[in-house]
């Protein structure tokens, strides 16, 4: 076998360890040492190579070396790859670390603003359940009340009743009293006139005297039976009208315990709403850092790739240029420009990669985590300024409904009492008006008798 022979076979061996190491760097199964130990025999064995072909020139062996060379070469960049590509690796790991712990930020602060959601709308739920239970007991001592006041009121027109009878008694009792009076008369001018028949008209008059009296004491007895049945139509007229306003507190009851179910029943509706907003604001907020992280990942990789098939195919070129141009002169600049430039494009690629990954991140994180606080303020805001106008609204119209209820109670109290004073004194005037007329009817009979 002649020395052709052997650097040819030596510049295939080169080429086939090139391109294992190539494989090998892309997959990350090899080190730098190891590359760099390649590259150091693939010198050595393109210094053999050069070294024939100056004791004995040849084509052959010149290719041979040259491709020798341009193996050494390769597998000297294979070195700044494999750092490139680790380094890309690197970068790959602390975006999806960076993005794990966002996205575990996220949920940490996404639960605690449901949990604080959650005890908001519990703490509006028991505020405005022990206003509404606070209203409906209001609600109910004032039904109390109007019932108190309507019974005083039909006390009131039940005593006028009374008053208004009393007043037909007494004109009753006057016109008879009248009509007495007016008989005396009579008989008084029948006697002077008729003074030869007294003793006659005297049994007479004492027979019609009897009789008025036995007359006037049946409707003195009659009158008072009226009185009791007065009496008793006024208490079962007072009894009915207390069956009708229970009747009718009873029905105003039902009806606030249905209108608070009813607003019940919508505080709840309202709650589900608010947190099925809630989970959906958090599943898109999820969904966009996601796919934003995704699409970031993917643009960043692809140029990466592009930037590395570019400088790589670019400076191959350049270099294979370079070597068919000055073989001899150019070779060891050649290599060394190369690898410098290849290593200042992955570096450059390499930073820009980084730079624009960690801002697209910070952006993102930031837009996603300013977003959610902005709706989850929103609606906390919502839910404290309409918990604090139902409040307000259900305050005012409290004291609005207490005020009138106490304005009426004070003007029910008044006159009652003063129809009271006026009723009593009445009372006790036709007590007096009729035993004075008794005491006169009965007076005048023994007198006569």
């Amino acid at each position: 076998m002649d020395r052709v022979t052997v650097v040819q076979a030596g510049f295939a061996a080169a080429a086939v360890v090139v391109g294992a190491s190539l494989a090998a760097a892309l997959r990350g199964g090899i080190g730098a040492k190891s590359i760099a130990a390649l590259a150091t025999l693939i010198g050595v064995g393109a210094v053999a190579a050069w070294v024939s072909f100056a004791l004995d020139p040849s084509r052959a062996v010149a290719i041979a070396a040259l491709g020798l060379t341009v193996a050494a070469a390769i597998e000297g960049t294979l070195v700044r790859v494999r750092r490139s590509l680790a380094r890309a690796r690197r970068v790959d790991d602390e975006a999806a670390q960076a993005e794990r712990r966002l996205r575990e930020l996220v949920e940490r602060e996404t639960a605690a603003h449901a949990a604080e959601l959650e005890r908001t709308l519990a703490r509006a739920r028991a505020e405005s359940t022990s206003l509404l239970l606070d209203e409906e007991r209001r609600i109910a001592e004032a039904r109390r009340q109007d019932v108190a006041t309507r019974e005083e009121q039909a006390g009131a027109n039940l005593s006028e009743a009374l008053a208004q009878t009393q007043r037909r008694v007494e004109r009753r009792l006057a016109e008879w009293g009248e009509d007495l009076e007016r008989a005396q008369q009579g008989l008084a001018a029948q006697i002077a006139r008729l003074a030869d028949r007294q003793k006659q008209l005297l049994t007479e008059v004492e027979t019609r005297m009897r009789g008025d009296a036995e007359r006037v004491e049946g409707e003195a007895d009659e009158l008072r039976s009226i009185v009791a049945k007065l009496r008793e139509e006024l208490a079962r007229a007072a009894e009915e009208t207390a069956a009708a306003a229970q009747a009718e507190l009873e029905t105003t009851q039902g009806e606030r315990r249905r209108a608070l179910h009813e607003l019940n029943e919508r505080l709840r509706r309202r709650e589900r709403a608010l947190r099925d907003q809630v989970e959906r604001e958090e599943a898109e907020a999820v969904r966009r850092i996601q796919a934003s992280f995704a699409d970031v990942e993917r643009r960043q990789v692809e140029q990466l790739e592009r930037a590395v098939a570019r400088s790589a195919s670019s400076y191959a070129d350049a270099a294979a240029q370079q070597f068919a141009d000055a073989i001899k002169a150019q070779r060891e600049d050649a290599a060394r420009r190369l690898a410098r430039e290849l290593d200042r494009g992955v570096q450059a690629y390499a930073r820009e990669a980084e730079r624009v990954l960690a801002e697209r991140l910070s952006q993102v994180g930031d837009a996603g985590a300013q977003r959610l606080e902005k709706r989850l303020n929103g609606i906390a805001a919502g839910l404290e300024r309409q918990r604090e106008e139902f409040v307000q609204s259900l305050e005012s119209r409290l004291g609005d409904m207490e005020s009138d209820l106490r304005r009426r109670l004070q003007s029910l109290t008044a006159e009652t009492d003063s129809e009271r004073t006026v009723l009593e004194t009445r009372l006790s005037d036709l007590s007096r008006r009729l035993d004075e007329l008794l005491a006169q009817a009965r007076e005048s009979l023994r007198t006569r008798a």
